[in-house]
């Protein structure tokens, strides 16, 4: 594996994300977590991505971040593994993270990887009509 994707690879995950059903976005979304790719979570690798998207949300809807107190992303980490690591292992199986995710809201939302490509290549299609 060299860390990079090609075309049809692009194309496959770009198609997914806007079209595939919620078990197959799960699927992927657990696979990009999984850093180490070892079949699990663990709260460090979970953090990063936390980490990660609470930044992406600074920079592109500082709106939201300004509204009020939020949970810091420890913090959504430790509800997360509270809400859903059913064997308190410490570490979150692709079953646990779908069956986390179906069960509770706020736990999808923390965790499935929505990035609404559709609403951004339908944003990115408005600018360029004015340009």
């Amino acid at each position: 594996m060299d860390n990079t994707i090609d075309f049809l690879e692009y194309v496959a995950a770009l198609n997914l994300v806007l079209r595939g059903k919620l078990e197959h976005k799960l699927r992927w979304t657990f696979k990009v977590y999984d850093k180490d790719g070892n079949g699990c979570i663990d709260k460090t690798e979970l953090l990063e991505i936390v980490e990660a998207i609470y930044k992406l949300k600074k920079i592109c809807h500082p709106e939201e971040v300004a509204e009020g107190p939020h949970l810091t992303p420890v913090e959504v980490v430790d509800r997360i593994f509270q809400l859903v690591d059913q064997n308190g292992d410490g570490q979150l199986s692709l079953d646990e993270f779908i069956d986390g995710a179906r069960k509770d809201k706020w736990v999808m939302k923390m965790l499935h990887m929505d990035m609404n490509p559709g609403g951004w290549i339908v944003a990115q299609k408005k600018n360029s009509e004015f340009e």
